[in-house]
């Protein structure tokens, strides 16, 4: 057979499937119908060798989102690390990832500049260190600075993961870093893996 097979529906209506614009690379190819039809939401795969079955797809499947946002002003002065957020997600299976986003809108004061820090951790602010964001200015001015990141975590456990959010000063040539009343927020989103 060339072409197609055409499945023509009472109404008039078809359904076509066609063979490949190019030719194959074997002379003949044969794909084996699974017996049954599959569950909702399976997709039909191929074994590589033409049979196909139905089967659940579900590498890099958002499980559950979890967010902590806030608008409290937050301020840090001296070599003091503040905690902004935490929030706590239980991943479905170890073997899965946890997706996390930080978005925060911080106002450094100057002494000689200004520099701010936010740092993301695995725990508590004494717990693991899994990101840091860094901006600021050598001039000797107030600045507003805005910082958002990602951080894809592979926490190995299938126990609830608490995430801190901090600010600190990055220069002792720094006053104050505030989050000066904007919002803020942390988000974490557990993908299967």
């Amino acid at each position: 057979m060339t072409g197609k097979i055409k499945l023509v529906h009472s109404g008039g209506n078809s359904v076509s499937v066609a063979v490949p614009t190019n030719a194959p690379s074997a002379s003949e190819v044969e794909f084996k119908l699974p017996q049954s039809d599959g569950s909702a939401n399976q997709a039909l795969v191929s074994d590589g060798s033409g049979n196909l079955s139905f089967a659940s797809v579900a590498g890099g499947k958002i499980l559950q989102v979890v967010e902590s946002t806030s608008s409290t002003t937050v301020t840090t002065s001296g070599g003091t690390e503040t905690d902004l957020l935490t929030l706590s997600i239980t991943p479905a299976s170890s073997s899965n990832k946890v997706l996390l986003f930080i978005s925060i809108d911080l106002q450094a004061t100057a002494s000689t500049n200004a520099k701010a820090w936010v740092r993301l951790y695995r725990g508590t602010s004494s717990g693991t260190l899994i990101r840091t964001l860094k901006d600021g200015s050598e001039a000797n001015e107030t600045v507003s600075l805005s910082m958002t990141g990602t951080k894809l975590d592979s926490p190995s456990t299938s126990s609830a993961q608490t995430y801190t959010l901090t600010i600190a000063r990055l220069s002792g040539g720094t006053n104050t870093v505030s989050s000066d009343g904007n919002p803020y927020f942390l988000q974490a989103m557990e993908v299967a893996a």
